[in-house]
């Protein structure tokens, strides 16, 4: 085990100011937004000057990985991806950090930092309110798992070929997924149009049936009045529905039951000596009453009358997204004494119509895109309204028929719900798999060792320390801007007149503790200056513990002290 910095050279990237998005040196860069779980996506990189010698310092090159230095959630920090050239040339924000493989192959760090992100090891090391930071001084820190080099080759080719097949298989089971939806699909679709039970019947006896099924229809509760859809007798048709079988008949829906809005809730209802319990749209699921918060509402005993549900009532969504609008389940008293609210409407069977096989119709409806091209309103709230509703077109046949129909479509949807509760159970196994194979990666149990093999302690001690910063530093040192008749070193040069402070100098000719960025000033860094800002770390880490110590244990306003002071 050695430190991340001992494996690689680590740099925070530049930061972005207004008067950086114009200049001479227009630069593609990359920020946290372009780094994704299946690695860095180029649709939208954006330019901001970098000048030739930022471009040095802060330039991707083949190999470098980019971790995500900050973001919103914990669990996203470090979220790491490996750059492959895919820009001529390209830099990097400050919300990235560069690690730039030393005594590591790229494919093998890029395991480790995925392990970190799977385990949470990134998450606990995170800091900040509101955006979490994960620093690169706590980054250059962490603990890395070396392997010899020749191991890391194995381990990582190990890795990237079951990660293959974890999204091979997750790639397949999405395919049966979407097999088993469009076949629930069917079902519904059979169940609505008289294709699911074969019952053959003569004209004569399809005519007798479809007359007594007549006779049961319910009055209708409104005239429609300019339907695009009108036959002329009110009842609308399904331009695409194959014929209706011998003996099922076409009505509206307010034929086949009744069909009314809930109560509108207002704050005068909050309260009152006849409190109820009421459902609203985010009780009604589809094909699903959910109970875990109903709201109570004031109805008086006359309102209840109208608006109570009962066992067999169908509760759609009248107020929803478009995809959602029309959702229905049926109330089967699992809130006994419950009304329902404006943003639903109830659908009540009448006598010809069996409520389990209304519920069939209108979940084709809901699947096949009914619902959504009858709404109105905007993407984000539709509404499906009462009278559209009510001008449906409605298959009824009869009700032997829709009993028959009911049994046959639960039977096969209850055959496809449990297929498709195995699928995502597959599917929900696949994370779990992922962060065993990288823990089993990192602990060294996914490949066998060879004993040949040079060492990883060989190994550090053949390359050294990584040597990249101390490059980019030299170059900068070269190059020199003048002002006036004053000349100034570029960043990167050590403060103090060239040479680079002992922190705990500084403290002593403090003669106090001192808070972290009054070390910093006080020693002559820039904080404008990425390059110092590392120099500054650098040194930190060098003399923490040896000749300064923190005081306390706040991280993010250290204050530090001489350990002569200390004793």
């Amino acid at each position: 085990m050695v430190k991340v910095d001992r494996v690689g050279a680590i740099r925070l990237g530049r930061q972005r100011s207004p008067d950086k998005h114009t200049g001479e040196h227009p630069t593609k860069y990359l920020r946290a937004a372009n780094i994704k779980p299946a690695g860095i996506d180029l649709t939208d990189v954006l330019t901001m000057d970098f000048t030739p010698s930022e471009r040095v310092t802060f330039a991707l090159q083949l190999g470098d990985i980019l971790l995500t230095e900050a973001s919103g959630s914990s669990s996203q920090v470090g979220r790491a991806a490996l750059w492959r050239g895919d820009l001529a040339e390209c830099c990097y924000q400050n919300t990235l950090i560069r690690f730039r493989p030393h005594a590591v192959t790229p494919e093998y760090a890029l395991t480790v930092f995925r392990h970190y992100v799977a385990s949470g090891a990134f998450a606990g090391l995170a800091r900040g309110v509101g955006i979490q930071h994960l620093g690169a001084s706590r980054f250059a820190g962490l603990a890395f798992p070396l392997p010899p080099l020749k191991e890391q080759t194995r381990i990582a080719r190990a890795v990237e070929d079951r990660r293959r097949e974890i999204r091979d298989a997750q790639l397949h089971l999405r395919s049966a997924l979407d097999h088993l939806d469009a076949q629930r699909k069917e079902i519904l679709a059979a169940a609505a149009h008289g294709e699911l039970v074969a019952l053959p019947r003569g004209v004569a006896e399809g005519a007798e049936e479809a007359a007594k099924t007549r006779e049961n229809l319910a009055p209708r509760t409104s005239t429609p009045q300019n339907s695009l859809f009108d036959l002329g007798d009110g009842v609308q048709s399904e331009s695409d529905a194959p014929p209706l079988p011998s003996g099922w008949i076409s009505v509206r829906v307010d034929e086949a039951g009744a069909a009314r809005l809930g109560r509108q809730r207002s704050p005068q209802h909050h309260r009152g000596e006849h409190l109820r319990p009421y459902l609203r749209v985010a009780n009604v699921l589809e094909d699903r009453i959910d109970t875990a918060e109903v709201h109570e509402m004031n109805f008086t005993p006359d309102e209840y009358k109208n608006y109570m549900l009962e066992r067999g009532d169908i509760l759609l969504n009248e107020g929803q997204s478009l995809e959602l609008v029309g959702r229905p389940a049926m109330f089967r008293d699992q809130v006994p004494g419950a009304c329902f609210q404006n943003h639903l409407i109830r659908f009540r069977a009448g006598a010809a119509v069996d409520p389990e096989f209304a519920l069939l119709v209108f979940l084709h409806y809901l699947h096949s895109g009914k619902f959504r091209s009858l709404a109105r309103g905007s993407t984000n709230i539709a509404n499906l309204g009462l009278e559209r509703f009510r001008a449906m077109p409605f298959p009824v046949p009869p009700l032997k028929e829709q009993e028959a129909i009911v049994k046959e479509a639960r039977l096969r949807m209850d055959a496809v719900s449990a297929q498709m509760t195995a699928v995502r159970s597959s599917m929900e196994r696949l994370p779990e798999m992922e962060r065993e194979l990288l823990a089993a990666a990192t602990a060294g149990e996914l490949v066998d060792q060879d004993l040949s093999d040079e060492s990883a302690d060989e190994l550090l001690a053949r390359l050294g320390e990584p040597t990249e910063a101390v490059v980019a530093l030299s170059l900068n040192k070269e190059k020199k801007t003048s002002k006036g008749s004053a000349m100034k070193k570029k960043s990167g040069s050590a403060p103090s007149g060239g040479r680079q402070p002992k922190l705990v100098e500084v403290l002593k000719r403090a003669g106090r503790p001192l808070a972290l960025p009054e070390l910093f000033a006080l020693a002559g860094f820039d904080r404008d200056e990425p390059e110092q800002v590392e120099l500054f770390y650098l040194a930190l880490r060098s003399e923490l513990n040896h000749t300064i110590r923190q005081v306390g244990a706040d991280t993010e306003n250290a204050v530090l002290q001489e350990i002569g002071d200390a004793a």
